[in-house]
């Protein structure tokens, strides 16, 4: 009798092993049919269109339910496009909460959650998320603070964030975007050294070269300006609108003319209509008229511009003074169709505009508003 007792102890431990087992899954399956009963609640109230009950229903059980993770971001997502910004911060704020939440999912929702109090004008704490993202090698963070620091002007503190963390920085939205805050910080303090040290990234920018030619150009620094504008135009031809003119003024007054005339000249294959002019006129100012006339007929055919086009017009009306007052007319009609085109386009977002800016007012891209191209641009 005692034997038996020995041989049915494991039995009965067995058997109150796999009982136990089978209560914590009842109370699982139990737990689980009770979340779903709940979801099923929310959802009944969202479709007898009872949106505001069951979205808060939905919300409560969040902090019941930490598995639908990706369920509750899909919602604060809804939640803020709607325009419902507390409800989203709520969720988000609960999210973070969660101490189920893995690595990925904490920082997806501390970004989620950074965005919701940008749109909600609560800057502070965007930043506070946004710079302890940063400071954990979250590159995601870095477009939208960039963007907030654009917004709020704190340039020191985009320059800051850049030298403790360049390791981060990859994409060239934001080499250029670093490049203008030193540009911004440099015009506020009236310290140049700092638009030379945007020059000194790892990617070219456009405006510190343009700036410090300017500079030099308001300070009849003819020299420097021709040094600063010359790498401009060559790295990035199509800006030459915004300057080509004073650069030309830079070399004339230095007796340098046909070093001018020999940069344009190399320029040609990838410059647009403005560059084909300025050769136009240094043929016409070497007596070479009817060469001018052939390049630009023969451009204006391959690739026709309506400031070409205006051009040839002055042209013709300086040869024929039978014919001048009639062209001069269409001419300025011509002139008057022009003055109604944007001169810069975005090319990120398409935003047009009749100035430039550095800094897109739609898209907030940095230096992606440029000179106009096509029929009606430069």
């Amino acid at each position: 009798m005692i034997e038996l007792l020995f041989l049915l102890l494991p039995v009965a431990a067995g058997y109150g092993w796999i009982m136990g087992k089978n209560s914590a899954k009842n109370q699982a399956h139990q737990f689980n049919r009770q979340i779903t009963s709940e979801y099923s609640k929310g959802l009944k109230f969202l479709l007898d269109r009872e949106e505001d009950q069951g979205l808060e229903h939905l919300i409560n059980l969040l902090e019941v339910a930490a598995d639908s993770v990706e369920h509750y971001s899909t919602l604060a997502t809804m939640f803020r496009r709607r325009g419902e910004l507390d409800r989203a911060i709520k969720i988000h704020e609960l999210l973070l909460k969660h101490p189920s939440l893995n690595e990925q999912q904490a920082a997806a929702s501390r970004l989620e959650l950074a965005e919701d109090y940008v749109m909600a004008g609560l800057l502070d704490s965007a930043e506070e998320h946004l710079v302890w993202l940063v400071k954990m090698d979250h590159s995601e963070a870095l477009d939208p603070i960039i963007t907030l620091y654009s917004q709020t002007r704190e340039w020191q503190k985009g320059i800051n964030m850049f030298e403790a963390h360049s390791e981060l920085f990859s994409k060239e939205q934001h080499f250029k975007a670093i490049a203008n805050f030193y540009c911004e910080l440099a015009l506020s303090d009236n310290n140049p050294s700092l638009m030379r040290k945007a020059i000194s990234l790892n990617h070219k920018a456009i405006r510190p070269l343009y700036e410090l030619g300017l500079s030099a150009y308001t300070k009849e620094d003819y020299v420097k300006a021709i040094y600063y504008w010359r790498e401009l135009i060559c790295q990035f031809t199509f800006f030459a609108p915004l300057f080509v003119d004073k650069l030309a003024h830079c070399y004339k007054h230095l007796n340098l003319t046909h070093q001018f005339h020999q940069l344009i000249s190399e320029l040609l294959d990838k410059g647009g209509v403005l560059i084909k002019i300025q050769h136009c006129q240094a043929l016409l100012e070497q007596g070479n008229t009817e060469q001018a006339f052939e390049f630009l007929t023969d451009s204006l055919k391959r690739q026709p511009t309506i400031r070409g086009f205006s051009f040839l017009l002055q042209l013709m009306g300086a040869q024929d003074k039978n014919t001048k007052e009639v062209l001069d007319q269409i001419d300025k009609l011509v002139t008057s169709y022009i003055a109604t085109k944007p001169d810069f386009q975005c090319q990120h977002c398409g935003f047009t505009s009749y100035t430039i800016y550095w800094n897109c007012p739609s898209c907030k891209h940095w230096e992606t508003t440029v000179p106009s191209k096509g029929l009606d641009g430069f």
